[in-house]
């Protein structure tokens, strides 16, 4: 019976997230209010139903804890979709709601992919590890209320270009000095029995300071200027070998550059000096070597460096297209793949159609970050919105290609899916930052209503007069040939 029952949900699980997808790109094209309401009230309606699937498939099919802790998780969460989806948007009426139910979107798959990784034991993960990332989850978001409105209330954010610069580097200085190793890079910085990688939150505050920067001008040494300080962050990721982060910053720099600028040359010149820091570091260090080794052909080192991306990719060959079921994929034979390859858990079990439909959800979200931009008069907010895009595009980009085996490994996480309580804090604050931006851009389509003369008191516009002068100066006054005759 439960097999029977497997099989089922595998299946409503991808035509839920087809649904989804499609009613994703709908919205984005939409330009009427009330069809777009429809829409995204169909979308939450298919959240609450992937994750109602996904809770009671979980709860049928584990027997390692008490089910009672299963039903209490399960209806917090459920309460704690209910209350973003349905208070927030009463709170800020103009937030951009496609972005508010993609994030939605992707926190569901989140919670249930990783209650059930905390079944499969994997490298000492637990189910208190899913409640304890949920607590964060549920605590950032009501924190992060606030922010939409301190970003669409205040413009003080682009007068404060140095502040970003200096706290920015001290964070990544720290973190290479004082900072835990991780996989060969120092990433965290350990206070009692808390760790948190400042480098998550450098990533926005490096994007308000070169937004600072391309504001105030965008000539040639404000550039260089720029350049100067975007490659002491970089350096300083280098020496602590956090080189995902350290290409992220770089590939955000360099979008951010050509967006203020609409100058392709510097695309250019940023994309041949990658070219040359990947050779350089490569020879640099080693774990680089052993990643790129096992990416270019893993099969020979499959029983040492290889280990990790083959098994990701026998993961996802065993789930085919249509997934092996929840709880019947073999996921924790994959090293930390509750974080830097938790897409090829999802590919195994929820199959190829359920990861390329993930793909293009996170695309409509890039995408909607643009669109976002796009409404924005100031050029800061707009780079704000590029740059915290772009971030997030490349983030997923490089876990995803490094879990299907198209670039070499990272060790980044998918954002809003993958375990980190620091990835997560500062997805979600971006994810606010967006939605306050959103208010603003919302605010400056609206007409402005101007007062018309009243006859008689001699009080007509500028434009008003423009309009006269520019009749009597272009149009003829015809006359008929009666009235010629008569005259």
């Amino acid at each position: 019976m439960n097999t029977f029952l497997i099989v089922v949900t595998k299946y409503l699980f991808i035509l839920l997230m087809l649904f989804y997808t499609w009613e994703c790109f709908s919205a984005l094209r939409c330009r009427n209010p009330y069809k777009a309401s429809g829409i995204f009230q169909r979308q939450n309606g298919i959240i609450f139903a992937t994750y109602l699937l996904g809770i009671i498939t979980i709860y049928m099919n584990q027997t390692e804890i008490p089910q009672i802790s299963i039903i209490v998780l399960g209806g917090a969460q459920i309460c704690y979709l209910i209350v973003v989806l349905g208070i927030f948007p009463i709170i800020y009426p103009n937030i951009n709601k496609a972005v508010l139910s993609n994030m939605c979107m992707l926190l569901t798959i989140g919670f249930i992919i990783q209650i059930r990784l905390s079944f499969a034991n994997v490298y000492l993960y637990e189910f208190e590890d899913s409640v304890k990332q949920f607590i964060i989850i549920a605590i950032v978001t009501m924190a992060s209320l606030i922010v939409p409105y301190l970003m669409s209330k205040f413009e003080m954010w682009k007068y404060l270009t140095w502040a970003y610069c200096i706290v920015g580097l001290i964070l990544l200085l720290i973190v290479l000095i004082f900072g835990d190793k991780s996989g060969g890079a120092n990433l965290s910085i350990q206070i009692g029995s808390f760790a948190f990688q400042p480098s998550e939150f450098v990533k926005i505050i490096f994007v308000f300071f070169i937004a600072g920067m391309l504001n105030k001008s965008t000539n040639f040494t404000t550039i260089i200027l720029s350049a100067i300080f975007a490659g002491a962050y970089v350096i300083i990721l280098v020496l602590s070998t956090d080189l995902g982060s350290a290409l992220i910053f770089f590939m955000v720099y360099l979008f951010m550059v050509y967006v203020g600028t609409r100058k392709i040359i510097y695309m250019i010149i940023g994309l041949g000096g990658l070219s040359v820091a990947a050779v350089i570091a490569y020879n640099l260090f080693g774990h680089v070597q052993t990643r790129v080794a096992a990416w270019l052909n893993p099969w020979p080192i499959i029983d040492g460096d290889g280990y990790q991306v083959t098994q990701s990719l026998f993961a996802l060959g065993s789930g085919g297209f249509t997934g092996t079921g929840l709880f019947q994929g073999r996921p924790s034979d994959i090293p930390v793949v509750h974080q830097d390859f938790v897409f090829s858990a999802i590919g195994e079990e929820f199959g190829g159609i359920f990861a390329m439909l993930l793909i293009l959800v996170c695309l409509s979200c890039f995408i909607a970050f643009l669109v976002t931009a796009m409404e924005q008069i100031s050029l800061f907010n707009k780079l704000v919105c590029v740059g915290l895009g772009v971030q997030y595009a490349v983030q997923v980009t490089l876990t995803i290609g490094g879990a299907i085996k198209m670039i070499p490994s990272t060790g980044v996480t998918l954002p809003l899916i993958s375990y980190g309580g620091s990835s997560i804090l500062s997805t979600l604050i971006v994810f606010a930052i967006i939605q306050g931006l959103a208010i603003v851009g919302t605010a400056s389509k609206k007409p402005v209503r101007r007062k018309m003369p009243v006859e008689g008191t001699g009080n007509v516009t500028t434009r008003n007069t423009a309009k006269v002068k520019k009749l009597e100066h272009t149009q003829e006054i015809k006359i008929s040939p009666q009235r010629k005759k008569k005259n």
